[in-house]
């Protein structure tokens, strides 16, 4: 159990002017994330034990037919067994606003791991499909459904797999001055085909998107591929799922999982005798038991404690674009949405696009909830349940089942914030602590010799930097120019671009340095960039006097052309579900597009809106957000918008020309060039434009920063 003096995870966001300081009996702590339905904040209770408190918006709170639901729901979600779930504490109301109390979960969700590690070995994937399967079970033995089940919503503890966000979604059904009727609620690719086609809502609807999760955490990918949100519904309507790496019998069960029909679906207790062989006691425990061990840590490196967590702790989330891979939302809800919304996060981009804390213009003024109603006094809120609860286990899965998985289950101490997102992909929501900058190396251009950007005098070297060291390590030296370091998503291999007697190649060598190969005889001049699953590059190269985006498969050097246009372009950028984005000038000035690479005829999508010069694109970890540089040289500006175009902002400011931005791991700090191409310094700002500072040590020139 954590004490009162226990120092806050540096993750978490320092409390803003009208954020309260206490909801209920709780005292809060820090500020976690924000989303459609509210504000999350971390707490204690009077014991010392941290809690995550989510404070409905005041708008919502006026609604006394949400407010009813509301509760109702949340005394549904306390009655949920704890094991494999983040345990409903308490709900109540206080100073005239609604909050719900859970427990505090640590650990990457499914989504942050598998986005920045690749699928699950078969020991993990087991492990959560068990654990999944579990939860699901609670769940539904206390009479909800979950409704929006995906990896965004299952959190990998160290106790093992753990679903949350989980019993409120239907509130909004009631909120009838904030719906709107006819839409649906969830995300794309975990939907049902009944909950597309306006049938009842049943638990059979949880049990299709555990099919659709086991099959992406085994794959990395959807087992409906990607696309839009119409692309996606039709595949689950109409097409056969992919299942890629499953192998049986996961895969009969996943299949099952996915039927069309829910009635030819098996039950969560149905799945979870399957998957462990039986249904003793010893067999459920055994199971989770050996399954399961916490995620290994990624080949890259993660940060060092004290520097801000990488896309997976919990105290983060789903992240939104200035919270993110989220600021969390409470399931499904935003306001002006009920059951049949999509919500505005996951709308027709394959990527949906979520708003920046403090940004949005939609976004309330946030009261001064911190204030008591009159001088030294507080309203006793009303409050139901409490941090001492019984955690309600024999009320739900009795026998066999309930003693076995719960024995596999000891409570974490995290939180992990849902956001809706077509396609899941990660980060988190709080951003470290103000002037922090996160202590991950970045891959760096490290210059021996002043020259750039004049290549025939470039002398660069490959080279690993982190922030606050004395200096650089050299990775790859020699008298070649080598530039634009890329980490490969495992962490194992660099992809880099060298110049040798006037041709510009793409090379690839191991994380250390290691054993360096030319992978693209011919390239253009500018960056490579991996695909999600690290067996692709995207690069440019010339053809027929025209720089076109190619693929190249690392194993085989077998390339591809995927445009064919009579268009400039360059900088291309994969994001980790699949989409490939990059600048073009097609329309006149540079503007920023994405394609699908898979299917290189469809149209391509225009993301920048302004026609002002946007280059050097690039996606933020959860795919969410894109950093790039706006404005001519010398004096552009590094900026960030949504995945979809919207929100767009500066970043940066002042003078000095900003390019070649990369996100830090978790996704809360842009790293950028600040300078002249002849002498640049690498600066790193967070999400919020705060805590702009340089990161270059003296004596050394480095540049193209790859976090």
């Amino acid at each position: 159990m954590e004490g009162q003096g226990t120092p806050l995870p540096p993750s978490l966001r320092e409390l803003r002017p009208g954020d309260p300081t206490r909801v209920g009996s709780y005292r809060i702590e820090a500020r976690i994330g924000e989303g459609g339905m509210g504000a999350v904040y971390l707490g204690s209770a009077a014991d010392g034990r941290r809690v995550a408190v989510k404070v409905v918006r005041p708008e919502l709170a006026d609604d006394q037919a949400f407010l009813a639901r509301f509760h109702d729901e949340a005394r549904n979600a306390e009655r949920v067994a704890s094991f494999c779930t983040a345990q409903v504490l308490e709900h109540g109301q206080d100073l005239g606003l609604a909050y719900l109390v859970t427990e505090y979960i640590d650990g990457p969700s499914l989504l942050q791991h598998v986005s920045g590690s690749g699928p699950l070995s078969p020991g993990m994937l087991h492990g959560v499909a068990v654990g999944v399967a579990a939860a699901l079970v609670a769940i539904h033995s206390a009479g909800l459904v979950h409704r929006d089940l995906k990896p965004s919503n299952v959190l990998l503890s160290i106790s093992g797999p753990r679903v949350i966000d989980f019993g409120i979604a239907r509130a909004l059904d009631e909120a009838s001055s904030h719906t709107r009727t006819g839409q649906l609620v969830g995300t794309p690719g975990y939907i049902a085909p009944e909950q597309v086609t306006g049938h009842t809502v049943t638990p059979a609807v949880d049990i299709f998107a555990w099919g659709c999760l086991v099959a992406y955490a085994a794959n990395a990918q959807n087992p409906f591929g990607r696309g839009s949100f119409e692309m996606m519904v039709g595949r689950a309507l109409h097409a056969e799922p992919e299942l890629g790496a499953l192998t049986e019998p996961l895969a009969g069960l996943v299949a099952k999982a996915l039927a069309k029909d829910p009635e030819q679906r098996p039950t969560a207790q149905g799945l979870l005798l399957s998957l462990v062989g039986g249904a003793s006691e010893s067999a459920v425990n055994t199971t989770l038991g050996e399954a399961w061990s916490s995620p290994p840590p990624p080949a890259r490196p993660m940060p060092l404690p004290g520097a801000g967590v990488g896309p997976g702790s919990t105290a983060a989330g789903d992240p939104l674009p200035g919270g993110s891979p989220p600021d969390g939302t409470f399931p499904g809800a935003v306001p002006g949405t009920q059951p049949g919304t999509l919500r505005p996060d996951e709308q027709i981009p394959a990527h949906p696009p979520t708003q920046v804390p403090g940004r949005s213009p939609a976004a309330p003024p946030q009261p001064p909830w911190h204030e008591p109603t009159m001088p030294g006094t507080r309203p006793a809120p009303t409050r139901h349940g409490g941090p001492a609860r019984r955690s309600r286990r024999a009320v739900l899965l009795g026998g066999v089942l309930a003693a076995g998985v719960a024995t596999a289950a000891v409570a974490g101490g995290g939180y992990y914030l849902m956001a809706g997102d077509g396609h899941d992909s990660g980060g988190s929501s709080a951003a470290p602590v103000a002037g922090t900058i996160p202590k991950t190396p970045m891959l760096v251009r490290i210059d021996t010799k002043a020259g750039w950007p004049d290549m025939d005098k470039c002398h660069g070297d490959i080279g690993s930097y982190t922030p606050g060291d004395a200096k650089p390590t050299t990775l790859l030296g020699g008298d070649t120019c080598d530039f634009l370091p890329q980490r490969s998503p495992d962490g194992r291999q660099i992809a880099f671009t060298r110049r040798i007697t006037g041709v510009y190649q793409i090379d690839v060598m191991n994380a250390d340095g290691s054993d360096p190969r030319q992978l693209v005889e011919v390239a253009s001049n500018g960056r490579a960039s991996w695909s999600p699953d690290g067996k692709q590059l995207a690069y440019v190269a010339k053809k027929d006097g025209v720089n076109q985006l190619y693929t190249v498969d690392v194993s085989n050097r077998q390339a591809k052309q995927i445009t064919t246009d009579g268009s400039t372009k360059d900088d291309p950028a994969w994001s980790s579900t699949g989409e490939l984005m990059f600048w073009s000038k097609r329309d006149g000035v540079e503007q920023i597009y994405t394609m699908d690479p898979a299917y290189p005829d469809r149209p391509w999508t225009k993301i920048s809106k302004d026609d002002t010069r946007s280059v050097d694109p690039v996606w933020s970890p959860d795919g969410r957000r894109i950093a790039f540089s706006r404005g001519t040289y010398p004096n552009g500006q590094i900026w960030v918008m949504n995945a979809d175009g919207s929100g767009a902002h500066a970043l940066t400011k002042g003078d000095g020309h900003k390019m070649d931005p990369t996100w830090s791991r978790e996704g809360h700090w842009v790293g950028y060039v600040r300078g002249t191409w002849s002498e640049p310094q690498v600066w790193a700002v967070r999400e919020d434009g705060a805590d702009d500072q340089k990161v270059t040590p003296a004596g050394y020139t480095i540049a193209h920063p790859n976090w």
